[in-house]
C-alpha cells in the first residue's frame, strides 16, 4: 500500500525503502555474487576489486534508489557522480559497456527478488508504484553510466591514437621508434609491409545531390574499422579519403630487401587485405607496396608510393603491385632526357585525344580492333582508321613488331608527364 501522506510505498505494511536500508550490505553483497556468476566480464576481475570498488558501487545505488523511493524523486547529477566515476573505470579495464549497463539491470533485479517476498495481497498498488519508479531510476542512471563510460573509452580512443601517430611519424622521420613504441604499448616487429595507397572516390562523392565530405569521411571511416579490426596486429596508419600510408606488421618477411617480392602467405594476405579495404570503401583501391625494417621505412614509404602511382597512371586495373609487377614502367618513369624523347613521340597527337585514346585502347585490348570498337562503342572500321592516322602522325605502327615496344614506352613516359612523376 501507499501512504497517502508521506507517500511512502508499504509492503507488508513496512516502507519498501526501509526493507533495502537496512539490508544494504547484504543486498549489495548478493548482487555481486550474482554479477560474478552471470556476466563473465565481472568474473574475470579481481577479488579484491569485486568487494572493494564493485560493492561500493552496489551500495551506492542501493541508497539511491531507497531515497528515490522516500522522495519519489530521481538522484540529482551531483549525487551520480560516483557512478559515473565508476564507469569509466570499467572502460579503461575493457568491461565491456552492454555488460556494464547488464549489470544494473541485474542488480535491480536481485534487490527486487529479495524485497518482493514482503508482500501481501494488499500490496498491488505498490508494487506498480514502486516498478514505475525503478524503471525511472534506471534510466535516470544508465544515463549517466553510459556518459561517463563513453566519455572515458573517447579519452582512452584518443590517446592511443595520438600514440599510434607519433609512432607512425617517428618511423617516417627515420627516427628511433623504440620510445614511441612503448607509449603505444605497440611491439616493433621485425619488418614491416610499408603500403601506399589510392583511394578512388565513392559514388557518393560524384553524385551533386549528396555532401561529397560526409560521403568522404564516411567511406574513411568504413576503411579505418576495417584495418583495426581485420589485422591481427597493430596496423599504423595514415589516410586521408584519397589515400595515404599503411604499415602492417609482417614477421615471416625477416630481412625482406625493398627489392625483394614478396610471396607465399605475406602476399596472400596484403593482396587479400587491400581487396576487403576496397570493398569496405565500396571504391577501387590501387596500392603499392615495399617490404622494410623498421628503421627503413622512410625510404620504404616514398618507393612504395611511386610503385602506386605508375600502378595507375599505366592504367592497371585497383589491387596491391610490388616492384617487381611494374620494373619496366618504373625504370620508363624515371626523369631525364629518355623518358622526355619517349614522352614527345606521342606529342602530334597531344590535339587529338580521340586518336590518342583509340591507340591506346588498341594496345589494352592486344591490337584486336573489335574488342577495342566494343570499348570505344564505335565501328571496328573507325578503330582502324584512327589507328592508321595516330601512325600517320607519329611514326609509329603498332602493328609493327619493331615500333611495338617503343608505343608501349611512349605512353609509359607520357603518363607519368601526365600524372605528374617526377
Amino acid at each position: 500500500m501507499t501512504d497517502t501522506k508521506s507517500a511512502r510505498i508499504y509492503f507488508g505494511g513496512v516502507p519498501v525503502d526501509r526493507h533495502l536500508s537496512v539490508r544494504i550490505r547484504e543486498l549489495a553483497a548478493s548482487v555481486v555474487t550474482e554479477l560474478s556468476a552471470q556476466l563473465s566480464a565481472y568474473a574475470s576481475l579481481p577479488e579484491e576489486e569485486l568487494r572493494g570498488d564493485i560493492t561500493q558501487t552496489t551500495r551506492t545505488c542501493i541508497r539511491l534508489f531507497t531515497h528515490m523511493l522516500r522522495t519519489g524523486e530521481p538522484p540529482a547529477h551531483g549525487q551520480l557522480r560516483e557512478l559515473r566515476e565508476s564507469a569509466g573505470q570499467r572502460a579503461d579495464e575493457g568491461v565491456p559497456l552492454e555488460a556494464l549497463i547488464d549489470a544494473y539491470h541485474l542488480g535491480a533485479e536481485v534487490c527486487v527478488d529479495r524485497v518482493i517476498a514482503t508482500v501481501e495481497p494488499g500490496d498491488l498498488p505498490a508494487i506498480l508504484t514502486v516498478q514505475r519508479l525503478l524503471l525511472r531510476y534506471l534510466r535516470t542512471i544508465i544515463s549517466e553510466v553510459s556518459a561517463g563510460y563513453l566519455e572515458a573509452r573517447l579519452t582512452a580512443i584518443h590517446e592511443e591514437q595520438d600514440a599510434r601517430r607519433a609512432m607512425l611519424s617517428a618511423l617516417l622521420a627515420a627516427s628511433p621508434a623504440e620510445i614511441a613504441a612503448r607509449r603505444a604499448a605497440v611491439r616493433l616487429p621485425a619488418c614491416y609491409a610499408v603500403i601506399s595507397l589510392e583511394i578512388a572516390p565513392h559514388p557518393d562523392e560524384l553524385n551533386p545531390a549528396v555532401d561529397a565530405l560526409v560521403a568522404a569521411r564516411r567511406k574513411l571511416r568504413r576503411i579505418r574499422t576495417e584495418l583495426e579490426g581485420g589485422a591481427p596486429a597493430v596496423v599504423l596508419h595514415g589516410l586521408s579519403p584519397d589515400g595515404g600510408l599503411v604499415l602492417v606488421p609482417l614477421d615471416d618477411a625477416v630481412g625482406a630487401a625493398p627489392t625483394e617480392n614478396l610471396a607465399g602467405r605475406s602476399w596472400g594476405a596484403l593482396s587479400s587485405l587491400v581487396g576487403q579495404l576496397g570493398r569496405a570503401a565500396r571504391a577501387e583501391i590501387t596500392g603499392g607496396v615495399v617490404p622494410a625494417r623498421p628503421d627503413a621505412v622512410a625510404p620504404a614509404a616514398r618507393l612504395a608510393t611511386e610503385i602506386c602511382q605508375i600502378a595507375r597512371v599505366s592504367g592497371r586495373p585497383a589491387g596491391i603491385y610490388q616492384l617487381g609487377d611494374v620494373a619496366f614502367d618504373y625504370q620508363l618513369t624515371r626523369p631525364g632526357p629518355a623518358r622526355d624523347y619517349l614522352a614527345s613521340r606521342l606529342q602530334p597527337l597531344a590535339n587529338r585525344p580521340d586518336l590518342l585514346e583509340t591507340l591506346r585502347v588498341f594496345l589494352a585490348c592486344g591490337l584486336d580492333r573489335r574488342r577495342a570498337a566494343g570499348r570505344l562503342h564505335v565501328h571496328p572500321n573507325t578503330v582502324d582508321y584512327r589507328v592508321r592516322k595516330a601512325s600517320a602522325l607519329t611514326g609509329l605502327d603498332p602493328t609493327s613488331s619493331g615500333d611495338l615496344p617503343m608505343i608501349h614506352a611512349a605512353f609509359t613516359a607520357h603518363a607519368a608527364d601526365a600524372g605528374g612523376l617526377n
